[in-house]
């Protein structure tokens, strides 16, 4: 099972497993108690997708100890304290953030077992527009700390609207390699699994970049957008236009609100968040009709 030794998720598992109970079971003992955990929760805390955080999940822990037969504060225990928990935000779910079937489609086929574990400290994007006012390729690198021990890839996921263009090539540049590649070209789709060359250890932080690099002639865009699953540090976008097709207007925009943006003497526009939360941001421009 992915998750550290000493976690919640091995504690649990293993009460479970000693007890012989099943999750609807166990459901059934703490709804006599007046207690609220549907058997999907359960399921989640045992297999370490996700931990009891809300005050709530909380309050039911000395219950389930109970009904595990478990010594008072056992479960509990293992727990990261106050100190060590990420802030609070809302995790958006992959089928929140990526609603369209062809975007689920493909994260359902690769690994994204680890995602939430992979705290996002930077993502850097740089994407160049070349004369034909068509991309020409994009180059993005992301610093990651791991939540727990044991994420070993990270998988990302980008999208055009032009379909007559090709699909673009993943290729690794720093920290990993090219595991699973999934596209649907009918949906300009593509996503991949970037592996680490090994495990991370709880703490320990790992950098990564990789060029998309879209066959001659590129897609024909006018906006990037970057969808944010988790809470990260600092996002920085540039998009670089080539001297002879400049924009005509350039915006950035998060969640709805978008303002003008200059490009400074390199031609590029450029926006930067820093701790960002949840959500959706970019960069549009338009071109002299």
């Amino acid at each position: 099972m992915r998750d550290r030794p000493g976690s919640f998720a091995d504690a649990l598992r293993s009460a479970i497993d000693e007890r012989g109970l099943s999750l609807d079971r166990i459901t059934d003992h703490l709804a006599q108690r007046g207690i609220s955990v549907s058997s999907a929760t359960l399921s989640y805390w045992r297999s370490g997708r996700s931990e009891p955080g809300r005050r709530s999940s909380l309050a039911a822990l000395p219950h389930l100890e109970d009904v595990l037969g478990l010594p008072a504060g056992s479960l509990t225990a293992t727990l990261p304290s106050t100190r060590e928990r990420t802030p609070r935000h809302a995790v958006r779910g992959l089928d929140a953030l990526w609603p369209e079937e062809p975007h689920s489609a493909i994260l359902g086929r690769l690994d994204t077992s680890w995602d939430t574990d992979l705290a996002r400290v930077s993502v850097h994007d740089v994407l160049h527009i070349g004369p034909d006012r068509r991309q020409v390729s994009l180059t993005v690198r992301q610093a990651m700390r791991a939540r727990a021990d044991g994420p070993d890839r990270r998988v990302v996921m980008h999208s055009q609207d032009d379909l007559e263009a090709g699909l673009p090539e993943i290729r690794p540049l720093r920290g990993c390699a090219l595991g699973r590649v999934e596209r649907d070209p009918g949906a300009g789709v593509v996503g991949a699994e970037l592996l680490f060359f090994r495990p991370l250890r709880r703490g320990e932080t790992v950098i990564v970049s990789y060029d998309v690099v879209s066959p001659a002639p590129g897609p024909r865009e006018h906006e990037y957008t970057r969808r944010l699953r988790l809470p990260m540090r600092e996002y920085l976008l540039e998009v670089a236009f080539d001297p002879g097709a400049l924009p005509q207007g350039v915006w950035a925009f998060t969640e709805g609100r978008e303002q003008p943006v200059s490009l400074d003497r390199d031609r590029r526009a450029h926006l930067v968040h820093t701790d960002t939360a949840p959500g959706t941001t970019g960069i549009r421009w338009s071109w002299p009709s």
